[in-house]
């Protein structure tokens, strides 16, 4: 009987691969024949094993991605994030030390593809698969060690325990590229193309899945971090072998972009498979298009149509209460004041940009187009109204919210919550609302919408009401339910997946790549258009027609792209290192908040400590300037993680990362 995914990853905790070295035998590599392969459930609990390794970026314990980005501050000093982005790290400190790990899974994965056929309750048609699963598998760790520690140590093929592991040296970027390439297509040969007609087993891989993984691979080769990186000529083995490519090579790009367009092929000519880009109003949402609406629920709605591969098992409450202000929370996963400037106008254009109606200080006179639809009266129809904001059909900001974030585009609402913003994961309960906001002699707030105060002395600032707050003055709405109760911590949509690969990373990953050596093809404007459509903004050169066919600027707008449509997602951390932008310096100077790039240095946010905290309210102005609220230490040895120490003193030929 085929299990059920949320079944299955309940198992992994439990059978999660003992904490040991990872070239020592496993405990149940001991008992292959007696207790293991003679049985579909053991087998298949082996299985599972091996996939219970694959990570969660979105958790703070289990990944860095979000804290050591430029796009989030994580306020709590307890993760390791704090320390790294101080500078307080080497290879002794085993910080987010998956390598053990993710090479414990690399050999279980080894033992059950050379031991599945044993099993004589499984069919042979299964065998294979679950074979083709196990190589998928093997690929995406591998992959997974590449994005954090660089070139690996390959192991292609099951070896005893006795085996002398001290002789064991790196491969090179590319060598390991191109094995994984390997693993993904031999795996796409014995995977179906899609889940659709056997939906429990959303969370397995798929052809599509295995494409993805290759076509971001090769992304990666192409990119200057590992691609004509002179910085990394002194990257050898011990033996003088070079680790990484240091001459320039054009034709990369055009490898990834075909390895990118080679799935959206697929996607295109395939519509049982149902890949493309979320929209409410195919999806069931109504019949009418709400970009809003769109980009909010492409990462709520299970298993839609755009996610390409995801984990069952997303820990959403964690997520969410992390996300959310107030004492009942622990509100601190931050934008910085970069992302948020990062978010176009409504027309598409950049803040910066000549026409774009931008406007950095004072109180909007009139609300967003759609911030209230209906036009409900607030006090008569507030509950009907508060029912608009949680589902989606009034967005956008109201009368009064400082012009900062006035005719911002659909993106930055669904994504960003900031000051005197209504909180949407609160119920109606107009009670409840009213407890998130501040009534005193002097201010009175209780409106019954419950808008977040960010501000010093406001409910979500801190001031004696909550212990945590966000240090920048932005809490992140991205993920986050707005329909969950976070008053009383009431979760709904529980067992949704956490996503790694959807559809729009990869119309931006091959118009990234496309670019690079053929700036002026016109699928650059065809895909690019597509995601701007569904985000509701009107295309890049219906906005910036000067740009057109100029290979630097289009890079800035798709890199700016990028980061406004997976921010918040893990990409960013990735991209600006592939990318050789992250040690991009301070400039030292008052408007340095303007730098597009760079990990160390000032970060910025708004005034969070201005004011007397009895009197501020929404009205304050001081909380509405630009002020660093954290200096960070970065280099360009902290493009990679250090190797482990104790990995390095296991193995005499496993060097080091450059400048560790």
């Amino acid at each position: 009987m085929k299990k059920h995914l949320i079944s299955l990853y309940s198992l992994l905790v439990l059978l999660g691969i003992a904490s040991c070295d990872f070239l020592e035998k496993e405990p149940d590599d001991m008992k292959t024949d007696t207790m293991i392969w003679k049985s579909r459930v053991e087998t298949e609990k082996y299985l599972y094993n091996v996939y219970s390794q694959m990570p969660m970026p979105l958790n703070h314990n289990d990944a860095p991605w979000l804290g050591l980005s430029d796009e989030v501050d994580l306020t709590w000093n307890v993760y390791p994030t704090y320390n790294i982005n101080l500078g307080n790290w080497n290879p002794n400190t085993n910080y987010y030390n998956r390598w053990p790990s993710y090479y414990k899974a690399i050999r279980a994965s080894f033992v059950f593809e050379n031991n599945v056929d044993k099993c004589p309750e499984l069919s042979d048609a299964l065998k294979i698969q679950y074979k083709a699963e196990a190589k998928f598998l093997r690929g995406f760790y591998y992959w997974t060690i590449l994005k954090q520690y660089g070139p690996a140590v390959l192991i292609k093929e099951e070896l005893p325990a006795s085996y002398d592991w001290n002789n064991f040296p790196r491969a090179s970027y590319d060598e390991c590229v191109e094995y994984i390439v390997e693993l993904m297509e031999d795996a796409e040969r014995d995977l179906p193309m899609h889940w659709q007609n056997d939906r429990q087993w959303f969370g397995k891989p798929t052809k599509i899945a295995c494409k993805a993984v290759k076509a971001e691979a090769l992304l990666f080769a192409a990119s200057p971090q590992w691609n004509g990186n002179k910085e990394y000529a002194n990257f050898k083995n011990k033996d003088g072998k070079l680790l990484a490519n240091i001459n320039y090579d054009e034709s990369r790009w055009k490898r990834a972009a075909d390895a990118s367009l080679d799935l959206i092929r697929t996607a295109e000519s395939n519509p049982d498979a149902n890949v493309k880009l979320y929209k409410n109003n195919e999806n069931g949402d109504g019949t009418v298009f709400n970009p809003y609406k769109s980009v909010r629920d492409v990462l709520l709605k299970r298993w839609n149509c755009e996610i390409i591969f995801g984990r069952a098992g997303f820990d959403q409450n964690a997520w969410e209460v992390h996300c959310s202000p107030g004492t009942y929370n622990l509100g601190g996963v931050a934008p910085t004041q970069r992302v948020v400037d990062a978010f176009l106008m409504k027309n598409g254009k950049s803040i910066y940009d000549a026409g774009s109606g931008y406007v950095e200080e004072g109180f909007a006179v009139e609300g967003h187009e759609n911030w209230n639809p209906q036009n409900l009266d607030l006090k008569a129809d507030r509950v009907r109204m508060i029912e608009q904001l949680r589902s989606g059909d009034a967005w956008g900001h109201w009368p009064g919210d400082w012009n900062m974030y006035a005719n911002r585009e659909p993106r930055f609402y669904a994504f960003v919550l900031y000051n005197g913003r209504p909180i949407p994961q609160l119920p109606p309960d107009i009670d409840k609302r009213n407890y998130f906001s501040t009534k005193s002699s002097v201010v009175d707030q209780q409106d019954g919408y419950g808008r977040v105060e960010l501000y010093y002395g406001g409910f979500s600032r801190g001031s004696g009401a909550s212990t945590f707050f966000p240090r920048t003055g932005y809490l992140v709405l991205k993920n986050v339910d707005p329909q969950s109760n976070m008053r009383d911590r009431v979760y709904v949509n529980v067992g949704r997946q956490f996503t790694y690969y959807r559809y729009a990373a990869v119309l931006l990953d091959y118009i990234e790549a496309l670019n690079e050596y053929d700036p002026n093809h016109p699928d650059i404007e065809k895909y690019w258009n597509m995601i701007r459509e569904r985000a509701g903004v009107p295309g890049v050169f219906v906005t910036n027609p000067e740009i057109k066919g100029n290979k630097d600027q289009q890079r800035e707008r798709i890199l700016q792209e990028r980061q406004i449509e997976l921010c918040f997602e893990g990409d960013r951390y990735h991209t600006t290192r592939r990318r050789w932008l992250s040690h991009t310096p301070d400039t030292g100077t008052p408007d340095d908040y303007k730098r597009k790039y760079g990990d160390g240095g000032r970060f910025w946010g708004m005034d969070i400590n201005a004011g007397n905290p009895s009197t501020n309210s929404f009205a304050y102005t001081g909380f509405y300037k630009r002020v660093a609220f954290e200096t960070r230490v970065y280099d360009w040895k902290n493009a990679l993680f250090p190797i482990p120490q104790t990995e390095i003193d296991k193995n005499a030929e496993l060097v080091q990362n450059p400048g560790w």
